[in-house]
């Protein structure tokens, strides 16, 4: 997840002098120095007498940073920044508070509870620089929230702010196409992914945008649009003719993914590098099932009923037999993407997934060995960035 900084917005002292600078006029009516409102509260002391304490919001918005900056974040929000939510709502520091606190919890991990803090920012201060940051940050809770529509909604209005700078155009971007896949609408999000690759290659020759964790964001969204697209076409019941025609569009669907995730392993950023890893594992995985659980095209004669079983039988066995590299690719993906995250040391949910992943492949791939046929073993993949392989390759 990007971070952006908390908002860096300290108390200034306000005095409004009884004397004018040299050169300038006192005002007149109609003039007014701005200061911030202040609270006087009376309290009991030790000895009985009355005490009182003042404050304002700039001094609570100093406490909770402090806080916050200690890594103290839900006592930052609850003991400062909601009371100047709440007792200083038309103070300037009302919208760094709520973009303080929603960043906060964000981070922390509580997406829902964020969502009003950086809904309120929009609402206090729609032009500001920390509703800019807000609606980008506002945008990825919902995507992890899997709001797609308001999702893209969002991000259709930043979009049009003309005050983006490159890195933030890039993210809208790109959230804009994560969240066309969140809607299932392939063909839309890859041509948005592609659009916010292009927009990030025209931007890094002028060294515009130095961090490519956004570009590497979108090439995953391009590779997930063309693998989701080669999934929902199933096998059709019917002759192998039939049959093999989806095949090899799927399987070319398949090899175009897998350009793809190579792409966004080159992007170098270690979160989307996992996760393009652990997909193309994935992918060789799913394929694997849907072909085994794809319909038994006739047999090119005539079978009396009582063989009909064994035909069923000896065909799945030889189907298992040729597309059992398809297995051993998974292992290998999913074993150099472990390496991979060794090597940076970027502990993510990917990694997690690719270990359950690999040892549950590891079992299934003995169940489906057959020590007398191992002729099909495929060409092991380069221990870094592998090539791009053939559906001969892949045994398809």
């Amino acid at each position: 997840m990007m971070q952006r900084p908390i908002t860096a917005l300290f108390a200034l002292t306000l005095a409004a002098c009884g004397a004018a600078s040299h050169g300038s006029t006192l005002p007149t009516t109609g003039d007014a120095i701005s200061m911030e409102e202040m609270r006087i509260v009376a309290s009991a002391g030790s000895g009985g007498e009355v005490v009182f304490d003042s404050y304002d919001a700039g001094q609570l918005f100093e406490a909770g940073t402090r806080l916050l900056q200690r890594g103290e974040c839900r006592e930052a929000v609850e003991q400062f920044y909601d009371r100047i939510i709440a007792e200083f709502p038309a103070s300037r520091y009302a919208a760094p508070a709520l973009y303080n606190s929603g960043l906060c919890l964000h981070e922390g991990g509580e997406l829902e509870a964020s969502v009003p803090y950086y809904e309120g920012v929009l609402e206090t201060a729609p032009q500001g620089r920390d509703a800019r940051h807000a609606a980008l940050q506002l945008s990825q809770v919902l995507i992890g929230l899997e709001r797609w529509e308001p999702a893209l909604a969002l991000v259709d209005r930043v979009l049009l702010r003309e005050d983006l700078q490159e890195p933030e155009r890039l993210e809208g971007l790109a959230r804009r196409a994560q969240a066309l896949l969140g809607l299932e609408r392939f063909d839309a999000a890859g041509r948005q992914a592609r659009n916010a690759l292009s927009y990030y290659r025209m931007q890094e020759r002028r060294a515009a945008i130095a961090e490519p964790y956004f570009a590497a964001a979108a090439n995953y969204v391009l590779a997930e649009s063309m693998r989701m697209t080669s999934e929902t076409m199933e096998l059709p019941p019917g002759s192998a003719e039939e049959q093999h025609t989806v095949l090899d569009a799927r399987a070319r669907l398949l090899l175009n993914a897998q350009r793809e995730y190579f792409n966004t392993i080159r992007h170098t950023d270690a979160e989307w590098a996992a996760a393009a890893g652990y997909r193309i594992g994935s992918m060789y995985d799913r394929f694997w099932h849907s072909l085994m659980g794809s319909p038994i095209p006739p047999p090119s004669r005539t079978l009396a009923e009582a063989d009909v079983p064994v035909y069923e039988e000896e065909y799945r066995s030889e189907l298992a037999r040729h597309i059992r590299p398809l297995l051993r690719h998974a292992i290998r993906y999913w074993e150099l993407t472990l390496l991979m995250v060794e090597r940076t040391g970027v502990q993510t949910d990917w990694s997690a997934r690719t270990q359950t992943e690999l040892e549950r492949m590891r079992g299934l791939l003995l169940e489906q060995t057959d020590p007398i046929a191992e002729e099909d073993t495929p060409a092991e993949p380069s221990s870094d960035v592998p090539e791009d392989t053939s559906t001969e390759d892949s045994g398809v």
